[in-house]
């Protein structure tokens, strides 16, 4: 089967890391608490199945773990997790030759897509890639997170191909490629690790090397 669309993750996968961990520090500082419970809530959501919108849900986890109302946790949520989260974005700086690669892969017939967890607002402006991909889903807008298939599915109805003709490309293991893995997709996991890339079909560790498996080397067509 050939693969006609390539979906990213954003956070950890378009650039590193560590910028988003200095990125958060304001908001780590200005109030802890939500921060370290907002990861465990998170955490939670990711294993459980329920009907309500994501962000209510959230706010309900959080107000029971911080003894708040839902009303104040959503506010506190809202303001330091994606309002000013977004405001220290404009600082981050992709990767080198992410720009170069999603040229070449636009240039070779790819359709491109992204799909995060966090909601995608102006990440990819700025990043200075907004003009290169032709979807951009958050997997809350859905109201299940990666590793669920229902975010990854979205995505393949937007890129108009079916799972197996999608790589999708991402930095957390456990996420990003076994949730693209379980949903019929193919996957690329970018780590310094080095070793075996499991369930990924590929391991690489700079845009570069992507693009030469996509376009340059045995990655052109890939067969299931």
């Amino acid at each position: 089967m050939k693969i006609k669309a390539v979906g990213f993750d954003v956070d950890g996968t378009l650039y590193p890391n560590y910028q988003m961990f200095l990125s958060s520090i304001p908001s780590f500082l200005a109030d802890p608490l939500l921060i370290y419970h907002f990861g465990k809530i998170r955490k939670e959501i990711r294993t459980i199945v329920h009907d309500e919108d994501l962000h209510a849900k959230q706010a309900s986890l959080l107000s029971r773990r911080m003894h708040i109302s839902p009303e104040k946790a959503r506010e506190r949520m809202e303001y330091h997790l994606y309002l000013r989260w977004e405001r220290s974005f404009q600082r981050i700086r992709p990767f080198p030759h992410v720009r170069e690669t999603l040229l070449a892969l636009r240039h070779a017939g790819f359709r491109l897509g992204v799909l995060s967890d966090f909601p995608i607002k102006n990440k990819l402006h700025y990043l200075g890639i907004e003009d290169l991909f032709d979807c951009a889903l958050s997997s809350e807008e859905s109201g299940y997170l990666k590793p669920h298939r229902i975010p990854f599915l979205r995505l393949a109805n937007q890129l108009e191909a079916a799972p197996e003709e999608i790589l999708y490309v991402g930095n957390s293991y456990r996420y990003d490629i076994e949730g693209a893995v379980d949903a019929g997709m193919h996957a690329a996991w970018i780590t310094r690790k080095g070793g075996g890339g499991g369930k990924a079909e590929l391991a690489f560790s700079t845009y570069r090397e992507l693009k030469h498996y996509l376009i340059e080397g045995s990655g052109k067509i890939i067969h299931v």
